[in-house]
């Protein structure tokens, strides 16, 4: 498959099964989780249909949907496995580029009937200790479970750690991404739908609730979660009991819940923008992520972790030069452990030798990464969290829709025509970014 060092590097980056689709929709790459989990090779899915791995591709499939939209998305999906069989899947989708800045879409797979992974919480630092002993209290619970941290903290593995360690560890792990569900689509997804419940339902669907019965449900970035629809998640978190789109009869389920969340939900509550109730409902063992820069004697055994990960799925052994490691104790990883990876796979692609020197270790730019690099960005319209996590491109589009935003008085109608997009997809950028005005009218276009 046609591949760069960029896109190669994501690839191996990732702990699930990924692949990588061009504007053609063909697949161009895949990583040796995918190869494994589906018992295929790279060659057998080279140039293939995006669509290949599942049960029933369809003509408008959510591949097209993306390079229409450049939205992300997050959906399950039944797939096909190469001895016939089918699997549920969650699949997230992400747009990501290479070094031309060319778009391709990046797709996270996570087999809900796949075996458990290790959910290995790596270091030894004091924090990391104390962290991982706070895990293990909550884990003995039955309780819900609200993780507080910066992005690329690792949530999600925290997540799934408490649920590893749990008596719920045999049933399913099931994940939310709240940040992808808009407004319509959370009901749906949360909590199924029969055929003929609305234009689209072709089928009956499963909601993500009913997946996690007698396991544990992520809601990841809660914070996210449409405050219009919190009461229906409060009341299912709360009977057991939900009701799918378009169903005359109730189901039941007993799921046990941990939350997640980068952002200050009590101050979310005291701003009228995350409901009460629901709070105190999944903050019952709040745990405190600590980032990477607040436990850096963790890097070294991180980085050895990392390296032994890809000499497993390329077959060299690198080994990493004590300037090196000097450089990367001194960077404060933004993007924390995640930010890490991501550096230490890019280096080895950059190495040719198997010694990783300074050089190799590419530092982003600080400023490049930030929103304050985009003179039309005022800061006071943003949300200052997401502001140090949004990428060069994001940093412009968010910027270009401001300055629509205020030439346009806030009427979002106007704003989506200029965009070519649907007002629908303008709602999900405007939720994305957390854009807003000063201008009133922002409101009520």
């Amino acid at each position: 498959m046609p591949q760069t060092p960029l896109l190669a590097s994501l690839s191996r980056a990732q702990r699930h099964p990924f692949l990588i689709v061009d504007a053609d929709c063909r697949i161009r790459l895949v990583n040796r989780a995918l190869e494994t989990s589906f018992g295929l090779r790279s060659a057998d899915l080279s140039d293939c249909p995006c669509c290949r791995l599942d049960v029933t591709p369809q003509t408008d499939c959510r591949h097209r949907r993306f390079f229409r939209d450049l939205e992300p998305y997050s959906e399950t999906q039944a797939l096909i496995l190469p001895n016939g069989e089918t699997c549920r899947a969650q699949i997230q989708g992400f747009p990501v580029l290479d070094e031309e800045s060319r778009i391709y879409l990046g797709e996270s797979l996570r087999l809900l009937t796949s075996p458990p992974s290790k959910s290995v919480i790596v270091g030894s630092s004091a924090t990391t200790q104390t962290f991982k002993k706070a895990l293990a209290q909550s884990a003995a619970t039955d309780t819900s479970v609200l993780l507080h941290g910066e992005t690329g903290a690792g949530k999600e593995l925290a997540a799934e750690y408490v649920h590893r360690h749990s008596p719920r560890a045999a049933g399913p792990f099931v994940i939310v991404d709240c940040t992808v569900l808009s407004e319509e689509l959370v009901e749906s997804e949360l909590f199924g739908h029969v055929k003929g419940a609305f234009t689209g339902a072709l089928s009956n669907k499963i909601g993500l609730l009913e997946l996690a019965d007698k396991g544990t449900l992520f809601l990841d970035e809660i914070g996210d979660l449409p405050l219009s629809q919190q009461p229906k998640l409060l009341r299912a978190l709360e009977t057991g009991h939900f009701r799918p789109v378009g169903a005359t009869k109730t189901r039941r389920t007993d799921v046990r819940v941990v939350s997640a969340s980068h952002q200050d939900l009590a101050a979310l509550v005291q701003r009228g923008q995350f409901r009460q109730d629901l709070f105190y409902r999944i903050a019952v063992f709040p745990i405190t992520i600590p980032p990477l820069r607040a436990r850096r004697e963790d890097i070294p055994e991180l980085v050895e972790t990392i390296l032994l990960e890809i000499s497993a799925t390329s077959g060299k052994r690198y080994r990493i030069h004590k300037n090196a490691m000097r450089k990367l104790l001194q960077y404060d990883y933004p993007g924390n452990i995640r930010e890490l990876r991501n550096i230490i796979h890019l280096s080895t692609a950059m190495t040719s030798d198997q010694e990783i020197t300074a050089e190799a270790i590419r530092l982003p730019d600080p400023g490049a990464l930030r929103i304050s690099s985009c003179p039309a960005v005022e800061h006071r319209h943003m949300d200052p969290h997401l502001v140090e996590t949004l990428t060069p491109i994001e940093s412009m589009e968010a910027s270009y829709i401001l300055d629509l935003l205020r030439q346009n008085h806030g009427r979002r109608k106007d704003v989506a025509e200029r965009l070519a997009i649907s007002e629908r997809t303008l709602y999900r950028k405007l939720k994305r970014y957390r854009l807003n005005t000063t201008d009133e009218s922002a409101n009520n276009g």
